[in-house]
C-alpha cells in the first residue's frame, strides 16, 4: 500500500503494465519510502514543540504563582522577566525598577506566551489526531520507558484491551516478555526489543512476523534534543496485505518464467531497437547460442539472415517512428539463422506491448524444418500421384452420393469410349446393363455410406454398346471434415481375362470329368486286377504251406515275386493316383520302429544275398520303444530306397542307420541314412530324381526294370509326414539318401501283436461270416481264416449273409463290396438299420481309393482290408474288431500280473522265433540288471550324477527291450536329471528306489518263468 498523496499521482499518471515493470516498482517503493521518512520526521519535530511547550506552561504558572507571593518583590520580578526574556535588549534597564512598567512587560511576555501555548496546543492535537489515524500502531515513550502517547490501532496490534489515553504514563519496562508470545520467534523479538534500545539508532522498515501468520514492518526513532535522549518512538505498520501481495507477485513472476523457460518454442524478448534481452532454453536449443552469449546483441546480428536483415532493421524504424507495422500478431514462416551458419525454417510470431514507456517486443520461434519436409514430401508425392492418376491404365470414377460422376481421368474415358464432358454430371447407370447390376451398384453404395470397401466384377456396356467386363476396386470418400460425400473406384478392363477365364473353367470342368474318369478306370482296373491277383498270391501262400521239393520252392518263389511286383506296381499308380487326388493320409498308430526294420530287412536280406552284396543294418539304442505314426508308409519309404540301393548296386554294400538326432519327453527327431556302394547319380539326373516316371537309364535297353515312381511317391509320403529327404550321389561311387522326420513317442501299453506261432491261438474260436462271391478268393480266405483258427460260414452275396445272420450268431463279417444279387453296401446299411448296430463289419476290397473307404465306414462298417491282403494285416484287423472275450484271457491270473511287469513282444519280433535269441536276452538281463543297479547307488552316494546318468543311459534299452513300460519314463528322468546343473538329489533317490524295486519283481518273475533255462545255465 502506497503513501495516499503517492497513490493519487500513480492513479493519474501510471498505468496497470508500468506498475508491473520490476524497475518502476522500485522507483515507486523509493518515493513511498521518502513520503513517510518526511511524516516521520515532521511527527519527531512535532513531538519536540510538545515538549517545549509543557516546560512553557510550567513555567508560565511558576511566574503567575510567584507573582502573586512577591508581588512586590522587585527582584523576584526581574529574575521572572529575565527568565522570561530571552534577549536582554528586549527589557529596559532605565525602567526595570519600575514595577509598573514590569508588570506591564510582564503582561506583554505573558500574552507572548500564551498565544504560543495555544499555537502549541493547537499543533499538539494536531499530530496527536494525526498520530491516532495513522495506519500504523504507534507508541511514543520517554527516556524512562513511560507511555507519553500511543493509538487504538496499536492496541489492536499487541491486544491490549485499554484505551489508548488510560495507557498514558504506564511503564512499559517489561511490555516486550509481555508481547512475545504474540510472535513467531519470540525470544528473537524480546532479545531485538533490547538491542535496539541499547544502541538507540533509528530504526526503519524491520520485518517481523506474528504467531498468527501477520506480517509487521517496524520502525524506531529515538528522540534527541540538545544531544540529550528524551525517549523515542515505536511504528508498527501491518504489511500482510501487501506481503501476500509482493509473494502473489513474485510467484507469478517466477510460474511466467518457469513457464517460458519451459515452453517447447523458443521465446526471444527484444527492445524496440531490436537488442535482445530476454532468450530462453528452447531458444538455446534452437539456435545454439546460449543466454550469455547473445542477450545484450542485436537480433540482426545473430538469427537474422543477410538477405532479411535490411527489411528487419526498416520495419523496425519504421514501427518507431510511425507505429505501422506490419508482422505483428500474425503467424509467418521465415528462414532463420543458427550458431553454426545454417538456415533453417522457423514458424514466427510476434506480440508487442508497453513497459515504462518503452515498447517491448516477443518472439515465438518453432523450429519447422522436418514439417517442411514432411509437406515437400508430400507436394512431391501429391504431384506423383496426379501424374499417377493421370497417366495409369486404371481407370479412375469420382461419384457423389448420388452416383453423379464427379471426377473421371483418361484411362476410365478410353475405356468407357466416352469424354470427359460426356461424363461430368452424368449418372453411372449409362455403363449398366440390366436392373440387375442396378440393385447391385445400389448394394455398393449403401456399403460406402458404412465406410466399407471391397473388389468386384461387372459387366459393362460401353459408349459402342460393346459388352466388357470391368474389375472395380471401391472404397468410400470423405471430405476434409470427415463427411461421406461419395465414392472413388479404381476400374480395370478385364474382358480378355474373362474370356481366358471362361475358357480355363471350362477346361477345369473338362479336366475334373477326365480325372473322375480316370479315377473310375483306375478304381475298375484295381479292383479287376486285385481280384485275380488275390487268388494268385492267396494261392501261392497255401501252396507255400505244402512239402515241396526245392525246384518246387523255387518256383513258388518266382512265382511269389513275379506277383508281388504286380502288386508293388499296382499300389505305386495307386498311390500316384491318391496323391494327385488329394486322397494319400496317413494312418497313424503306435508301433515299434526296432520291430519294422527288423521286419524290412528281413524282407529284403535275401534280395542282398543273391547279388552277393553286404546288408548292414545299424539302429541307435535311443530310440523310443514305441513311436506314433504310420508305420507302412515308413516300411514303404524303406523298402523303395533300400530297394532301390539293392537293385543299383552290384558289389559292395547297403548300409541303413537310424539315429536319433533330437528329442524331448513328446517327441523324437530320427534320421534314416541309406548308402551304398553301387552306380550313383549324375547331377543332371539328380535334378529329376523324384519326378514321376523318372529313370535314368530311360532307353530300350536299360539294364533295370521299374516304373519310375517309388522316388516320387517317397518324396511325397516323406514330405506328408512333416519331414524332408536329401541325397548326395556321384556317378560309379554310389548314393546316400537321409530321410528325417520328426515322430511323437507312443504308449508301449497300445502296440498289436503281429502273426506268430505263439500268439495265432487268439483268434481261436472266433466266429466269423465271409461274404465274399468269387469262389476263389473265397477259398483263400477261408484257408486264412482257418488257419487263425476261426470258425468259418460262407456266404455268396449280401442277401445270402442276411439270412444267415438270421440263423446263426456270429463274432465278425467279412464283407465284399461288389457281388451280385446285393452288395455289400447294400447289406451293411440292411445289417444297421435291422439287425446289429454293433457287429464288427470289415469291408474285404479290391477299392482303394479314400473315397471308398469313406463310404464303407460312412454306412457303418468298422474298418476295411484291401486285396490281395497279406495275412498278418487280416490278422491284426480281426483281433482289433473282435469284441467277446477271448479263450486265452486269464483275468487276475498270474499271467496277467506278469504282463503288468513286462511283456516281451518286442523280444519275440527281434528273434523272428528264434527262442534261444530270447533265452539268452533274459539271462543277460537277469544277471546283468541288478549289478548296474548297484553300481548307480554307489555313483549316487558319491554324487557322481554324470556315472548315474551314463548307467541310465546303458540299461534304457534293456528296459525298452524287456517291455517294462513303467519305467520307460523313469529310465529317461534318472538320465535327464543326471546331466542337468543343479539335480534335486533327493528326487533322484526316489527314482533309483522305484526303478530298484521294480526291476528286482521283474527279476524274480523272469526267474519264475524261465526256471528251466537258469538251471541249464547253472549246469
Amino acid at each position: 500500500m502506497y503513501h495516499k498523496l503517492l497513490q493519487k499521482q500513480i492513479n493519474k499518471y501510471l498505468t496497470p503494465e508500468m506498475m508491473t515493470h520490476p524497475e518502476c516498482k522500485g522507483f515507486l517503493e523509493s518515493i513511498n519510502n521518502s513520503y513517510f521518512g518526511f511524516e516521520r520526521d515532521k511527527e519527531l519535530s512535532d513531538h519536540a514543540f510538545l515538549v517545549s511547550e509543557k516546560e512553557f506552561e510550567t513555567i508560565n504558572n511558576n511566574l503567575k504563582t510567584e507573582s502573586n507571593v512577591r508581588f512586590k518583590t522587585i527582584e523576584k520580578l526581574k529574575e521572572i522577566v529575565s527568565q522570561l526574556v530571552k534577549n536582554e535588549h528586549e527589557f529596559d534597564d532605565k525602567n526595570k525598577d519600575d514595577l509598573l512598567y514590569i508588570s506591564d512587560f510582564i503582561r506583554i511576555q505573558v500574552l507572548k506566551n500564551q498565544k504560543t501555548e495555544e499555537s502549541l496546543y493547537r499543533t499538539i492535537n494536531l499530530f496527536q489526531t494525526l498520530l491516532a489515524n495513522l495506519q500504523s500502531g504507534v507508541l511514543v515513550e520517554n527516556e524512562n520507558r513511560e507511555i507519553l502517547f500511543t493509538n487504538q490501532l496499536f492496541c489492536n496490534i499487541f491486544g491490549i484491551p485499554a484505551a489508548p489515553e488510560d495507557l498514558i504514563g504506564a511503564d512499559c519496562t517489561n511490555s516486550a516478555e509481555q508481547s512475545k508470545s504474540l510472535f513467531q520467534e519470540p525470544e528473537i523479538f524480546v532479545d531485538r526489543i533490547s538491542e535496539i534500545l541499547d544502541q538507540k539508532i533509528a530504526v526503519y522498515n524491520e520485518s517481523l512476523i506474528m504467531a498468527d501468520g501477520r506480517s509487521l514492518e517496524r520502525d524506531y526513532i529515538p528522540v534527541i534534543i540538545n544531544g540529550v535522549y528524551k525517549g523515542h518512538l515505536w511504528q508498527y505498520t501491518d504489511v500482510t496485505e501487501r506481503v501476500n501481495s509482493h509473494s502473489q507477485i513474485m510467484a507469478s513472476e517466477e510460474r511466467n518464467r518457469l513457464i517460458m523457460d519451459s515452453a517447447l518454442d523458443g521465446i526471444i524478448i527484444a527492445d524496440s531497437d531490436g537488442f535482445i534481452k530476454y532468450w530462453n532454453p528452447s531458444a538455446v536449443k534452437l539456435f545454439g547460442w546460449s543466454g550469455s552469449e547473445v542477450v545484450g546483441k542485436k537480433m540482426s546480428e545473430t538469427i537474422i539472415p543477410e538477405a532479411l536483415r535490411e527489411a528487419h532493421t526498416a520495419g523496425m524504424k519504421r514501427f518507431k517512428m510511425t507505429g505501422q507495422q506490419r508482422i505483428l500478431n500474425q503467424l509467418l514462416e521465415l528462414p532463420a539463422l543458427n550458431k553454426e551458419g545454417h538456415e533453417f525454417p522457423i514458424e514466427l510470431s510476434i506480440i508487442s506491448f508497453k513497459q515504462n514507456e518503452n515498447v517491448i517486443y516477443c518472439a515465438f520461434v518453432k523450429d519447422i524444418s522436418e514439417r517442411k519436409k514432411s509437406e515437400n514430401l508430400l507436394k512431391a508425392q501429391e504431384q506423383k500421384y496426379r501424374n499417377i492418376i493421370a497417366n495409369m491404365n486404371l481407370g479412375l470414377l469420382e461419384v457423389n452420393n448420388d452416383e453423379t460422376i464427379v471426377f473421371a481421368n483418361q484411362s476410365f474415358c478410353e475405356m468407357s469410349g466416352y469424354p470427359m464432358e460426356e461424363l461430368i454430371a452424368d449418372k453411372t447407370s449409362k455403363f449398366l446393363i440390366s436392373e440387375t447390376n442396378i440393385d447391385f451398384i445400389g448394394q455398393k453404395q449403401a456399403l460406402r455410406k458404412k465406410g466399407n470397401s471391397d473388389n468386384y466384377e461387372l459387366a459393362v456396356r460401353n459408349k459402342n454398346g460393346d459388352i466388357r467386363w470391368w474389375f472395380i476396386s471401391g472404397g468410400p470418400n470423405y471430405n476434409d471434415k470427415g463427411e461421406h460425400i461419395g465414392s472413388i473406384g479404381i476400374h480395370l478392363d478385364i474382358t480378355n481375362q474373362k474370356k481366358l477365364e471362361m475358357d480355363l473353367d471350362a477346361a477345369r470342368i473338362q479336366a475334373i470329368e477326365a480325372s473322375k474318369a480316370k479315377e473310375a478306370f483306375l478304381a475298375n482296373m484295381s479292383h479287376e486286377i486285385r481280384t485275380p491277383l488275390n487268388a494268385i498270391i492267396g494261392m501261392i501262400r497255401e501252396l507255400g504251406r505244402e512239402d515241396l521239393t526245392s525246384k518246387q520252392q523255387l518256383y513258388l518263389s518266382h512265382s511269389e515275386t513275379a506277383a508281388r511286383h504286380l502288386l508293388n506296381i499296382l499300389n505305386n499308380i495307386l498311390d500316384i493316383s491318391k496323391i494327385e487326388a488329394g486322397e494319400f493320409d496317413l494312418n497313424i498308430k503306435e508301433f515299434s520302429l526296432s520291430s519294422l526294420i527288423s521286419n524290412v530287412k528281413s524282407i529284403l536280406q535275401n534280395r542282398a544275398v543273391e547279388k552277393g552284396i553286404k546288408f548292414n543294418v545299424m539302429v541307435s539304442p535311443d530310440i523310443s520303444p514305441c513311436l506314433l505314426g504310420d508305420s507302412t508308409r515308413i516300411r514303404q519309404i524303406l523298402i523303395n530306397l533300400l530297394g532301390n540301393a539293392i537293385k543299383f548296386t552290384d558289389n559292395g554294400k547297403i548300409n541303413l542307420l537310424v539315429e536319433v538326432l533330437d528329442e524331448d519327453i513328446h517327441t523324437q527327431t530320427l534320421k534314416f541314412t541309406v548308402s551304398d556302394t553301387g552306380v550313383g547319380m549324375s547331377e543332371d539326373f539328380m535334378t529329376k530324381l523324384f519326378s514321376k516316371f523318372s529313370q535314368e537309364d530311360d532307353n530300350s535297353t536299360r539294364r533295370f526294370d521299374g516304373t519310375g515312381l517309388g522316388m516320387a511317391i517317397t518324396m511325397e509320403m516323406v514330405q506328408l509326414m512333416g519331414g524332408h529327404i536329401e541325397v548326395q550321389s556321384q556317378k560309379n561311387q554310389g548314393s546316400v539318401f537321409d530321410v528325417i522326420i520328426k515322430l511323437p513317442i507312443g504308449d508301449p501299453t497300445k502296440l498289436y501283436v503281429g502273426i506268430s506261432e505263439n500268439k495265432i491261438h487268439n483268434l481261436k474260436g472266433v466266429r466269423i461270416l465271409l461274404v465274399e462271391d468269387n469262389d476263389m478268393n473265397r477259398y483263400i480266405a477261408s484257408q486264412s481264416l482257418k488257419h487263425f483258427g476261426c470258425d468259418v460260414l460262407e456266404a455268396l452275396n449280401g442277401r445270402d449273409a442276411i439270412e444267415k445272420l438270421g440263423r446263426h450268431k456270429f463274432d465278425i463279417i467279412l464283407m465284399d463290396i461288389q457281388m451280385p444279387v446285393m452288395d455289400g453296401v447294400e447289406a451293411t446299411r440292411y445289417i444297421r438299420e435291422h439287425i446289429s448296430k454293433s457287429l464288427p463289419i470289415i469291408a474285404l476290397t479290391a477299392n482303394a481309393f479314400k473315397k471308398d473307404i469313406d463310404q464303407y465306414m460312412s454306412i457303418g462298417m468298422n474298418d476295411y482290408v484291401t486285396k490281395p491282403f497279406e495275412e498278418n494285416i487280416l490278422f491284426n484287423t480281426l483281433l482289433n474288431h473282435v469284441t467277446r472275450k477271448l479263450p486265452s484271457e486269464k483275468a487276475g491270473s498270474d499271467e496277467a500280473k506278469k504282463e503288468s511287469l513286462y511283456n516281451l513282444q518286442k523280444l519275440d519280433e527281434i528273434s523272428r522265433d528264434d527262442v534261444s535269441f530270447v533265452h539268452k536276452m533274459v539271462i543277460i538281463f537277469v544277471e546283468q540288471t541288478p549289478l548296474s543297479i548297484a553300481e548307480m547307488k554307489i555313483a549316487l552316494s558319491n554324487g557322481d550324477m554324470e556315472t548315474v546318468s551314463k548307467i541310465a543311459h546303458r540299461i534304457k534299452p534293456g528296459i525298452d527291450n524287456m517291455g517294462i513300460s513303467s519305467l520307460t519314463s523313469v529310465i529317461r528322468e534318472i538320465e535327464a536329471k543326471g546331466k542337468s546343473s543343479n539335480p534335486n538329489i533327493d528326487k533322484m533317490w526316489d527314482l533309483v528306489r522305484i526303478t530298484e524295486e521294480t526291476l528286482d519283481k521283474v527279476i524274480e518273475s523272469l526267474r519264475i518263468e524261465y526256471q528251466d533255462i537258469f538251471e541249464d545255465d547253472s549246469r
